[in-house]
């Protein structure tokens, strides 16, 4: 990878001509139905937790903590989605609802977020792109790694034992943590966000604590949140931009086709296309299979995209790949001085 922010190289950039038109057409919001599918996330999680209260059995918690799992992913996927503008098509509306039933949940800021984001897609896989340098001195994000070391990586995330590095690293996108404004990537913290958050904070968490289910409504918020962020979202975070050779833009980041499973647990809402979301981030989430399947048709893109089949294929991709049965066993042999 570029190891500075210098200039890319001629012929690294991939050619955006001829598709200008299409990209017009696949750019365009859908207001009704990501308003739909917002009251629908909340309403599962919600109904979950209704549930989960009632039976009061630690199964139904436990099913309940996936379900409300599933739907915490699903709005970390609004929340890059509202980044972008593509929420909402009013820009207010966008960033006040994202910030609001998005962003704010999850204890992050829509605003804040966008100032980080917008510095990855500029300089992505560059010592400017804060992702890329978070990578760099972080040891849970260097690949290759041994079956067994990949393991254990997936052990201290589903235990929690290295949270703190992804507590750490996102800090930089959560109000509390940027209450005195320190203006990272160039982008100032109005004072009034910062209010609108507290007093969002004390409205929501205070009538939590009203109830006289308090505990359990923190615990089915907070714990599947933990393990959400630390376990899947660490899946595809890792499978965007790891183990890419970025020879060009189309080897820079990774695309991946996503199983059933893997859009349930890991990648709603087309997440997963995040080539075709860094060549054109104008189109909205329910566009990008389709964008992706124009591309395809481009011989270019078909033959350098890196796309991988399913997660469990990005895992193996961060692997080394085993040695040639013997191999392994000549390269252990001390070599022997004639």
């Amino acid at each position: 990878m570029e190891e500075s922010a210098k200039e890319r190289p001629p012929g690294y950039r991939y050619s955006r001509r001829g598709t200008l038109a299409l990209i017009r057409d696949l750019s365009v919001i859908d207001d009704r139905r990501n308003a739909l599918l917002l009251v629908l996330q909340w309403a599962i999680a919600i109904g979950a937790g209704a549930i989960a209260i009632h039976v009061d059995r630690i199964p139904v918690y436990l099913l309940a903590g996936i379900v409300i799992g599933t739907r915490i992913q699903c709005l970390a996927v609004m929340m890059h989605d509202a980044c972008h503008g593509m929420l909402f098509s009013n820009r207010r509306l966008n960033d006040l609802i994202g910030d609001i039933f998005v962003a704010y949940p999850l204890g992050f800021s829509v605003d804040l977020y966008r100032a980080n984001h917008l510095h990855h897609h500029r300089y992505t896989n560059t010592l400017r792109d804060r992702d890329y340098r978070v990578q760099r001195r972080d040891p849970d994000q260097h690949f290759p790694k041994s079956a067994a070391a990949m393991a254990w990586l997936l052990v201290r995330s589903v235990t929690g034992l290295n949270l703190y590095r992804m507590a750490r690293d996102s800090r930089v996108w959560a109000p509390f943590a940027n209450f005195h404004n320190p203006r990272r990537f160039g982008y100032d913290f109005p004072l009034g966000l910062r209010i609108r958050y507290v007093l969002w904070a004390l409205l929501f968490y205070g009538l939590i604590l009203l109830s006289p289910y308090r505990w359990k409504i923190l615990g089915l918020l907070l714990i599947p949140q933990f393990i959400w962020a630390n376990v899947f979202n660490r899946i595809r975070a890792m499978a965007e931009h790891n183990g890419v050779s970025d020879e060009s833009e189309l080897k820079g980041t990774r695309t991946v086709i996503p199983t059933l499973l893997d859009r349930f647990l890991i990648a709603p809402f087309n997440v997963s296309y995040h080539l075709e979301h860094h060549l054109f981030p104008s189109v909205p989430w329910p566009n990008l299979r389709r964008l992706h399947a124009h591309l395809m048709t481009d011989p270019v893109y078909a033959a350098e995209a890196h796309v991988t089949q399913s997660y469990w294929g990005v895992i193996r991709e961060l692997m080394p790949p085993p040695l040639p049965a013997g191999e392994g066993e000549l390269a252990a042999r001390p070599e022997v001085n004639p």
